[in-house]
Parts: structure tokens; C-alpha cells; sequence
């Protein structure tokens, strides 16, 4: 089944803002990460390295990255 997935990127939000989801479970947490320190890729450590997150954490955004 084909799926439709989307990233919005949205500039000069507060880091203190405070998301609620609508429907429960529907989002597991809700991190800042700085856009220079996403994976490239599945084998990219760059997210390990800066913020002990795995490179599989961000396998949503990684279609979406390019460098």
C-alpha cells in the first residue's frame, strides 16, 4: 500500500511551545533537533555522535534529507 508522508519544517517556532496531538498515541514524543544534525542516511552516526539519538530514530525524515 502506497502511503503519502510529509515533513513540515517550520522556522521561528518557540522552543518552549508546548504540542498537544489531538488523538491519543498518535505521536510517540516531540524532540528539537538542529537540521545540520540529521542523518544523511541509515549508516550517517552523526545523530549518535551530537545527541545519543540512533540514525534508525529518524527513519520518517531520512527520505526527506539530502546533502
Amino acid at each position: 500500500h502506497e502511503q503519502n508522508v510529509r515533513l513540515y519544517i517550520i522556522a521561528n517556532v518557540p522552543r518552549d511551545t508546548k504540542f498537544q496531538p489531538r488523538t491519543r498515541n498518535e505521536i510517540k514524543a516531540c524532540e528539537w533537533f538542529s537540521i545540520a544534525d540529521l542523518p544523511a542516511n541509515r549508516k550517517d552516526v552523526t545523530p549518535k555522535l551530537k545527541m545519543g539519538v540512533s540514525p534508525n530514530a529518524f527513519f520518517m525524515v531520512l527520505p526527506f534529507v539530502k546533502r
